[in-house]
């Protein structure tokens, strides 16, 4: 469950960190698609599955779709994840209006396990959670605070991306998943070349037992490095390292294709 848990830290963050595929809209046009690829590779076992990202912007409007695979010997995986909300000028600069979430998984010896998620958002606010999680002690119990000014995960992508694009390593993204109240936090490491180096944390906030949440199984400091596609007007995430007690989970750009609303076309391949 440690491997689990720091893939699905993984794949979050490249939801959430698939940073700066839109500039704000006062100042430049935002891409109409944005369709993305990544390879999962984890320590000894080498490449183990895929994630699959792609946002569609019509005016202030934008869905987000994505989809995840994992195969190995002892763990299978198949997850999709759908939002859909509107660019905003203030807050976190998204706002979310409708967020699903749909996997089936397997381990090694055990039955699979199904679940469907379905978040919608009143406003700022989460107004429902379907099925609810109806957590009780020793969970931490979500409060209605907890659920103002939050993002879906997927979500997350376009605040990040019209947050702070001159340093896309100074943000702090609030995520609720439908269970968990999280903090993702981004600091600047340094750079590489034109690249984006950043530390990023976990911080739980609700939703987990004591000394568990979204970030117990890191062994490190997770990393990402961020890439300018400079005549696009981006920088894509390209590649996401999360240590854990159990090994690395790395996420790696395999192409990127960013069509713009004049029909120019940018693509980035490894």
């Amino acid at each position: 469950m440690c491997a689990l848990a720091a893939l699905a830290t993984a794949a979050l963050l490249a939801y959430t960190a698939t940073a700066g595929w839109a500039q704000r809209a006062a100042e430049s046009p935002l891409p109409t698609t944005v369709d993305a690829v990544y390879r999962i590779n984890f320590t000894a076992l080498g490449d183990i599955g895929h994630f699959h990202f792609k946002s569609t912007v019509s005016g202030d409007a934008y869905t987000l779709v994505a989809d995840g695979k994992i195969d190995t010997a002892i763990f299978d995986y198949r997850g999709d994840m759908k939002s859909r909300g509107s660019v905003i000028a203030t807050g976190t600069g998204t706002q979310p209006a409708d967020y699903t979430y749909n996997y089936k998984q397997k381990t090694f010896l055990k039955k699979k396990r199904l679940k469907n998620l379905n978040i919608t958002f009143n406003g700022p606010a989460v107004a429902t959670v379907t099925p609810p999680e109806n957590l009780s002690s020793p969970y931490i119990l979500v409060k209605s605070e907890h659920l103002r000014n939050v993002l879906d995960p997927l979500s997350g992508v376009m605040a990040l991306s019209i947050g702070n694009l001159a340093d896309p390593c100074a943000q702090k993204l609030p995520i609720y998943d439908g269970k968990q109240r999280f903090d993702l936090v981004f600091t600047p490491k340094g750079k590489a070349g034109s690249d984006h180096v950043c530390n990023v944390k976990l911080v739980p906030i609700s939703g987990h037992k004591p000394g568990e949440g979204a970030g117990s199984v890191v062994n490190g400091n997770i990393e990402l490095v961020m890439r300018p596609v400079p005549n696009a007007n981006v920088a894509i995430p390209y590649k996401v390292t999360v240590p854990t007690i159990v090994g690395t989970a790395e996420l790696t750009t395999e192409r990127v294709d960013i069509t713009m609303p004049d029909q120019q076309r940018f693509a980035l391949r490894r």
